[in-house]
């Protein structure tokens, strides 16, 4: 600390600006990992931040850490960079790889979330923390302001002094002590330059240390629940918990272990065992590939192996259930599990008042992806139409095509048939024809529809068209079916223009049709999708080669009872929720130039998918005023089988509640949702269960993401 404190910080002001002293320290940080203890768990942030002349960051991401470096090497100031051990190999939010280009500003914070009812605001470990708080908050309506200072000295006092005069509210967390930590001064600086009342609360460590056992790191760090707790409070609500379900009695679930502490996720390489071995303790059971080394994973207990609940190939977080055992009767000692995640339970939330009666409340402006529709000033008419907007009926075409697994296999020869399927869930796939085009699949499709219905293009007052494959720029794929569809007719002028937003295209033009038909209930809108992604695959490039087909849809959308086609409306439709996350291409992209091909790092899409099409679904399952739990089907964007098990394991959902059809589809980017939808509303099993409720997820490049909740007639 003399080095620090003497050294490094004063050197500059000691020689009047005549020697600098460009050094940085890399110091490794905070707590939330099993096998952490008190020196290797904690968090001096506001020691460091007490020494004039040095500059203090900690960040949450490798962008930022790589953009703080960067900068710190920048500026030529002595710099103590604090990094997060539990953020160490974690791909949710890692970066990509142009390293030397990437630059944070120093002394500005980053927003995580935007909203405007409070102001959650954290650094390194916590954020994690304040970002899950504010997902639970907005599956009840509230908009949270979630800031990453990253930069604590300097800080942006202005951003989170902006923020917190525009919710009202503020809650710091950090891991450090509470006595005269870092989140004091935050909380202290807001409340001196404010011109108005700020609310505010601090969660933190209290001054002792951080333990060894994970379970009690809990006890005494800052966690999900406790950050979530005081949100509540200070919004004036009521929080209780529904703790989740223990396993039954006799049955034991083994969970996914790490290499060491650093481990975030782990893939199964293989498994040693199946359903309905014989399996006693200390019995290897899978391989696994951990972040920093190969995992054998041996069983804790002796008992009959009765699910696996993941895949091979598959790569899921540390601490995840992936066997369930049947351990029989015993009088023996019960087998205590290591506790290695926080696990609450589910957040129950009651008494937030609506955002326009919130106390110090403003016009939230927040837009209705962030919280349900609350519009209280629009007409009866509007009302009555927004609750009765709906799908008329679906129809698909595929490519004429059907490529096996068989012949991926011999375009990719690393690539087994059986393994292709272990990784996907494909076993064929639709390929466009020779001299076939996704324009002739979107015409056939919607000429089907319009034949089906007794609906001519004379009733349709817009077209919409989700693709990510236009033949074209202009004109646009909608403009060019119109022109098929009318012929020689001449002044139809409905409005037709596309949507790119890759895979999520077809829920996001679910919520253009919905927001037209508010507007004019008389209308009927055509949503059509069509996508041709095997021309633009490296069929040898084994990633993407047994991923894609090529399919069309068309969806009649209108208003119950508005023209004759809509009495037969097959299901009513929530007002559906968009997001992104921008990503530049590095991870995921789809070029339109000739002679280059789709390129796709699986992992990486792999978490933010996983992620993405959860929160997707629990927003849109907030705008239509029920849980999650309470789905009848959830119909997730058909991207790979391990993304949609992986989804349906972390909602806790049976099997059978998560709808598939990739089989014999693959992934026909924004076609996946309405095929699906094709067939479930036209099944008589499935369309006579009047008031099921089923949820649509969507993730797609860019990264884009969309959610939305039928309900069937």
């Amino acid at each position: 600390y003399n080095q620090i404190f003497a050294e490094l910080g004063s050197m500059y002001w000691r020689t009047d600006g005549g020697w600098q002293t460009p050094v940085i320290v890399m110091i490794t940080c905070g707590g939330y990992k099993p096998g952490l203890g008190p020196f290797h768990a904690s968090s001096l942030e506001a020691l460091a931040a007490h020494t004039p002349g040095v500059d203090v960051f900690m960040p949450s991401t490798a962008g930022d850490a790589a953009g703080l470096l960067n900068a710190a090497f920048e500026s030529g100031r002595p710099t103590l960079f604090f990094y997060p051990k539990s953020c160490l190999n974690d791909r949710e939010n890692a970066t990509s790889s142009d390293i030397p280009r990437q630059l944070v500003p120093i002394g500005t914070a980053r927003f995580v979330t935007r909203g405007n009812d409070i102001t959650l605001v954290g650094w390194g470990n916590t954020v994690g923390l304040c970002k899950k708080a504010a997902d639970a908050l907005a599956a009840t309506g509230v908009g949270a302001e979630v800031i990453d200072l990253r930069s604590i000295v300097p800080w942006d006092v202005e951003t989170v002094l902006e923020s917190a005069s525009r919710t009202g509210r503020l809650i710091v967390v950090h891991e450090d002590n509470h006595t005269a930590g870092f989140g004091a001064e935050v909380v202290a600086t807001i409340a001196e330059r404010a011109d108005r009342k700020i609310d505010a609360r601090r969660v933190t460590r209290p001054d002792t240390f951080v333990p060894f056992n994970f379970s009690n790191q809990l006890e005494v760090l800052p966690t999900y629940k406790r950050t979530l707790e005081a949100a509540v409070a200070l919004l004036g609500g009521t929080l209780t918990w529904q703790l989740p379900e223990s396993a039954q009695k006799n049955t034991y679930l083994i969970e996914a272990i790490g290499s060491s502490p650093s481990d975030e996720s782990i893939t199964v390489v293989e498994w040693k065992i199946k359903p309905g071995d014989s399996i006693a303790s200390g019995d290897l059971i899978a391989e696994l590939e951990a972040d920093k080394a190969a995992v054998e994973l041996r069983s804790p207990v002796s008992g009959e192996v009765t699910e696996l609940l993941v895949d091979e190939g598959e790569l899921v977080k540390v601490g995840t259930q992936i066997v369930r055992v049947k351990t029989g009767e015993t009088d023996g000692p019960e087998v205590l599990k290591q506790v290695t995640r926080e696990n609450p339970g589910t957040p129950i939330i009651s008494g937030i008042a609506p955002a326009a009666t919130r106390v110090g409340d403003s016009d939230s402006g927040n837009s209705p992806a962030d919280r349900p529709d609350r519009t209280a000033v629009v007409s009866a008419s509007v009302e009555r139409a927004a609750a009765n907007i709906g799908i008329i009926d679906i129809c698909g075409v595929k490519g004429s095509r059907v490529v096996s697994n068989e012949e991926i296999s011999r375009m990719c020869p690393e690539w087994e048939p059986d393994d292709i399927f272990k990784r996907t869930g494909i076993e064929s796939r639709p390929w466009l024809a020779e001299g076939e085009t996704s324009l002739d699949l979107a015409v056939r499709a919607t000429e089907r529809l319009f034949e089906r219905n007794g609906v001519t293009l004379d009733q349709i007052s817009t077209i919409i068209c989700a693709t990510e494959t236009p033949i074209l720029n202009t004109p646009s794929m909608s403009a060019m079916l119109q022109s098929r569809i009318k012929g020689t007719r001449e002044g139809f002028l409905a409005a037709a223009y596309d949507v790119n937003a890759a895979c999520s295209g077809y829920v996001y033009a679910l919520q253009n049709a919905y927001d037209i038909l508010v507007q004019e209930p008389e209308k009927l809108v055509l949503v059509v999708t069509t996508e041709a992604l095997s021309p633009r695959t490296d069929t040898s490039d084994p990633q993407t080669a047994p991923i894609f087909g090529d399919a069309a849809t068309a969806t009649l959308v209108g208003v119950r009872g508005q023209v004759a086609a809509t009495d037969a409306l097959r299901a009513t439709l929530y007002r559906p929720v968009l997001g992104a996350d921008g990503e530049d291409g590095t991870i995921l992209r789809v070029p339109s130039n000739p002679g280059e091909f789709i390129y796709m790092d699986g992992p990486k899409v792999f978490q933010s998918a996983v992620r993405g099409m959860i929160e997707s679904l629990e927003r849109a399952c907030a705008v239509a005023g029920i849980p999650v739990g309470s789905l009848n089907l959830v119909v997730p964007h058909q991207a790979n089988q391990r993304i949609i098990n992986a989804v349906r394991q972390r909602i806790k959902a049976d099997r059978e509640l998560m709808y598939s059809n990739i089989r014999h589809n693959g992934n026909t980017s924004s076609s996946t949702i309405p095929l699906c939808l094709e067939t479930l509303l036209g099944d008589a099993e499935i369309g006579a269960r009047t008031g099921h409720h089923l949820g649509l997820s969507a993730f797609g490049g860019g990264f884009t993401f969309g959610g939305a909740v039928l309900t069937v007639r």
